[in-house]
Formats: C-alpha cells, sequence, structure tokens
C-alpha cells in the first residue's frame, strides 16, 4: 500500500486583495515542488501536486504526509493549512524560503522544518517519515545540490492552469550578492552554481512545445554555459526567456547569439538609476552600468525587456518615481515590474532595518514588494506605496504603450505585449477559469517567436571598461 503524498503551494496573500491578478499566477507550474516529486519513489507514494493561485488545495481529503514550499507573504496561509492537515493526521514538512529564513516561528506549525535545497535531505526525509521518527530540522547544503537535481514530474501539473508549460533552471543562486535580494536567505550571499550539462540536455530533449522559461535567478551569469544553451537551442525551434544582469550587454556579439538560439526577452533588474543606491546595497554590477547604452545593446540584438524596478532605497526622493519613469518610456522598455524595497527576513537589508528600528512591523502578510514596511529615509510610506501605484499606473497608459512601441522592430508585437500583460485582466481571468489556456498557448508562442530585430545590425558591442555609471537619484 502507497502512502500518499500532498505537495502543495499555498496562496500569496495578494491572491486575496483587489488588485489580484489572475494571469501573473498562470504563467507557469511550481517547478520546486515537481522538481520534488520526481525525488520520490513511485513505487513507495501516490503523490497529488496543487497550487492554490489556480486550484484549491483543499479537497477533503486526508494524506499521510504533506509537503508545502513557503513564501514570505504566503506564510500565514501556509500555517492555516498545515495545522489543519496536522489535525487530520499528516505529517507535515515546511520548506522555502520562509521557513529558511525563521525556522523557529515555522516549526510552531509543522513536524519537520527543511532549510535552504531539499534535494539533498529530502530522501532523508522520506526515510525518517516511513520509520515514524522525523527530525524537526532538516539542513539542505547548497554546494552540490545542482547535481541533485531530477527530471520534474511535469505530468503532476494541471496542464490547463497554465499558460506556460515548460520551465527549468541551468544554475543555482547568483554571482551577486545584493542586500535586498531575499535568495540571500536562502542560497547564501554570494552562492551560485550550475547544474551538469547532460541533466540540461535531457530535461530540454523532454519537452513538448516550442516555448521555454527559464527561471534561473541569472541566466547569463556564466556565458560559458549559456553558450552550450545557445548552441543545443539554435536548431531546435524554441524560443525562450530568461533573466540576466547589464553586464550580459557588453560582451561582443553576445546578446545576438542568444536572439539566434531563440531567445525574445530577458528580465533585467536595473532597480535603481542611482548609482549610490547600488553601491550602498551591494549590487556593484548596477552601480558602473550606462542603462541607456546598455538597453540600446538589448533592443538592437532585438531582444525585447521586462524591467525591474525598486523604490524606496536610501537616496530616493519624492522625485524619484517620475524619473524612472521618464527613463523607462524614454528608453523603450517594453515591459516593467515595480517594486516597493522590502527588507525579507534573512537579507542584510532586513539585519541593518531592524538595528536602526526602521521596521513598522512583522506583519508578513505585507512583505509583498507592494507595501511599504519600513521608514524610507527621503520620503514618507504613504508617498513611497502612492508613487509605486502612479508608476503602474502611468507606465501601462495606452500613449506610454504607443511611445514604447512604435517605431521599433515588430512594433506590434510589443504594443500587444503591453496590452495582454496589463489591459486584459477581465478576459485572462475568464479564458484560465473556462479552460481555455491550451487554445491561447500557441497563439502566444507564435506572437513570442516573431521578429523583434532589426536587419543588418553588425552585433558588435561597447567595451566593459567604456561603461559609465548610471545617473546619481536625488535627494530631498
Amino acid at each position: 500500500m502507497k502512502y500518499s503524498m500532498l505537495l502543495a503551494l499555498p496562496a500569496l496573500q495578494e491572491v486575496l486583495s483587489s488588485s489580484f491578478r489572475q494571469v501573473k499566477y498562470s504563467l507557469f507550474p511550481p517547478l520546486s515542488l515537481l522538481t520534488i516529486a520526481g525525488m520520490t519513489p513511485e513505487e513507495k507514494y501516490d503523490v497529488t501536486v496543487r497550487d492554490e493561485h489556480v486550484e484549491k488545495i483543499d479537497d477533503g481529503r486526508s494524506y499521510d504526509i504533506v509537503g508545502m514550499t513557503v513564501y514570505i507573504s504566503s506564510a500565514k496561509r501556509s500555517y492555516q493549512l498545515a495545522d489543519m492537515y496536522r489535525r487530520r493526521g499528516a505529517k507535515v514538512v515546511l520548506g522555502g524560503i520562509h521557513p529558511t529564513s525563521m525556522p523557529e516561528e515555522a516549526a510552531q506549525h509543522a513536524d519537520a522544518i527543511c532549510m535552504g535545497p531539499a534535494e539533498p535531505v529530502w530522501p532523508q526525509i522520506l526515510r525518517d517519515f516511513e520509520k515514524g521518527r522525523l527530525g524537526k530540522i532538516y539542513k539542505g547544503e547548497c554546494r552540490g545540490s545542482a547535481s541533485l537535481v531530477p527530471l520534474a514530474k511535469r505530468g503532476l501539473m494541471n496542464r490547463k492552469a497554465y499558460l506556460v508549460k515548460n520551465t527549468m533552471v541551468l544554475s543555482r543562486g547568483c554571482p551577486n550578492a545584493c542586500d535586498f535580494c531575499y535568495k540571500a536567505g536562502f542560497w547564501g550571499k554570494s552562492y551560485y552554481e550550475r547544474r551538469p550539462f547532460d541533466g540540461i540536455e535531457k530535461e530540454l530533449s523532454g519537452m513538448e512545445g516550442g516555448f521555454v522559461f527559464f527561471l534561473d535567478d541569472n541566466f547569463m551569469a556564466d556565458r560559458s554555459r549559456a553558450r552550450d544553451v545557445f548552441s543545443r537551442l539554435r536548431d531546435s525551434g524554441m524560443v525562450w526567456q530568461a533573466s540576466a544582469d547589464l553586464d550580459a550587454a557588453g560582451e561582443p556579439g553576445f546578446l545576438e547569439e542568444a536572439y539566434e538560439a531563440g531567445c525574445r526577452s530577458l528580465f533585467v533588474g536595473f532597480e535603481s538609476l542611482s548609482a549610490e543606491n547600488m553601491r550602498a546595497n551591494s549590487k556593484k554590477v548596477n552601480a558602473s552600468a550606462d542603462y541607456g547604452r546598455a538597453v540600446k545593446r538589448f533592443h538592437d540584438a532585438g531582444i525585447m525587456i521586462n524591467g525591474s524596478f525598486v523604490f524606496g532605497f536610501d537616496c530616493d526622493g519624492p522625485d524619484v518615481f517620475a524619473r524612472t519613469l521618464d527613463f523607462a518610456i524614454e528608453n523603450r522598455i517594453e515591459t516593467a515590474t515595480f517594486h516597493i524595497l522590502t527588507p525579507f527576513p534573512g537579507t542584510p537589508l532586513f539585519d541593518r532595518m531592524r538595528k536602526q528600528g526602521r521596521l513598522l512591523h512583522r506583519d508578513w502578510d505585507l512583505y509583498d514588494t507592494r507595501h511599504a514596511v519600513f521608514r524610507p529615509k527621503c520620503i514618507t510610506p504613504g508617498k513611497l506605496e502612492d508613487g509605486y501605484n502612479l508608476a503602474y499606473r502611468d507606465f501601462y497608459k495606452y500613449g506610454s504603450i504607443l511611445r514604447r512601441s512604435l517605431g521599433l522592430p515588430g512594433a506590434l508585437k510589443r504594443i500587444a505585449y503591453n496590452v495582454g500583460w496589463r489591459k486584459m485582466d477581465s478576459l485572462w481571468s475568464f479564458a484560465i477559469k473556462a479552460g481555455m489556456i491550451s487554445f491561447i498557448r500557441p497563439i502566444f508562442e507564435r506572437i513570442l517567436a516573431s521578429g523583434t530585430r532589426r536587419a543588418g545590425l553588425s552585433g558588435e558591442s561597447y567595451p566593459s571598461a567604456a561603461v559609465s555609471a548610471a545617473p546619481a537619484a536625488t535627494v530631498n
């Protein structure tokens, strides 16, 4: 007789807010749970995977063992579910970012806590569970964990719920050591390790469909490994998206190689226009970058940008919102993700804010990068939230969308990307609830695959030594 296992991703509290956007959480399935499922012996366990962002977790069933991935702003919901399943007799294991940063808190709601990556300790957790002697805390070592990543059990995901079926990682961690990045609390300050290439190749070979989303924190940190993957993808017909630092624009021909291998969009962390902000928070690559020139390099290569911007650093005054918007619009950044600086537990930023007495509370529901949970130096918490909301509103106005799209190659594609992402929430919600994602997916993939590169470009780049500093922010 098999043990019954539930692997679940409790919903972030944003799901309960009036601004919840279903499409945001229907992009791709929880890869971490599908990966853990891939390490679980089929002959011993009957595994169910549930993602509360797209489906109910509690279907009234009882399970022998329940594992949950817990994020900071899903902690309260995770604890509610954990307590419920424990009352029903299940053994509950909590892992992920929040239990790693706050193990004593999480341990009050679990039979066992997994700190750090689960792969090194998951077999031991299962052995101890089967013997009826689960330990309270298991610590997965980061170093060496990348080689343990199994093939994800994608057959367990709800295929009708997600726009992107294929997600994977080439590496773990990030060579940067940014003070504000929540990854520091999980992987450590500067841990970075790449997966063995044979595992990557095997995973790519088994994928269905023509689109892959690479979830690495910094896909292009290792140029050699990235080029290995470019070679593997170049003639595959697949298109893909990933994340990259600004220094990817500094290597001649590199972005052009990525485009030829199927890259059509990159998530790029600009974070702040202030070099001083970046130096103070240990993001040195940004402190020495010419942002505008880097944007031009991405665009010349034909790669669209999803720019990440953070408000609330110590050099950010009331003018930071207008200056950031002006930069993003004038440089025709295709899409943008704005954040309020959030001191996540386990990060140097959190420790600094706590010592300075600047934390307003520890209501983890609000640690979601949409609320001000600390006292900024040069602006009030209320003004910080107002400016954040204003930035989103103004960036995605139709006038802004047209200004950022017209005149660039593939203008209609760029317009469609903006409209589809921010202007059609009600239609997305209807399509998702009606199970129509499988019909939309081929359209999405065809649009993404279409060209955005201007013909006749040489692929030359500016030398890294010539990269100038970004303009400093004004402090008011």
